[in-house]
């Protein structure tokens, strides 16, 4: 289980790409004019940095963040650049959107690199936080 804490921060950072900014159960009208060609798909806001939580060096994270978009792109998806940032901008982890991409497969993501979340936005433009549903497995 993650902590009290940990959830909060997660629903409390700005997730960044391009012009947009995302934060957990508001909607974006921006996210959803990118996805609305895509129909029923939404889109994933994704790293690969600190996995489990644990604190990694900068190369480490950026060498698992590379591995992670030549996989998005070798499945196909649309991918932008972005970063995850608390409100105060003590914390900023480099990550990606990409879509289009249904919600199992990014629940799949999510757990292959061992992230304790991911954020899925709905094809209305919703980002919702979605926990790894291995994590108490990882504990």
């Amino acid at each position: 289980m993650l902590s009290q804490s940990l959830l909060e921060a997660y629903q409390q950072t700005h997730y960044c790409f391009g012009d947009v900014v995302l934060n957990i159960d508001k909607p974006s009208a921006k996210a959803e004019l990118i996805l609305k060609p895509f129909i029923r798909s939404g889109g994933l806001f994704i790293t690969a940095w600190n996995p489990m939580g644990e604190y990694l060096d900068l190369t480490t994270n950026e060498l698992a963040n590379e591995g992670l978009k030549n996989e998005l792109l070798s499945r196909g998806f649309n991918v932008v650049d972005g970063y995850g940032e608390n409100p105060d901008e003590s914390w900023r982890e480099n990550s990606f959107f990409a879509f289009p991409i249904d919600e199992q497969t990014s629940i799949n993501l999510c757990c292959s690199y061992l992230q304790n979340a991911v954020v899925y936005v709905t094809p209305e433009g919703l980002p919702l936080l979605l926990l790894n549903p291995k994590l108490s497995k990882y504990e």
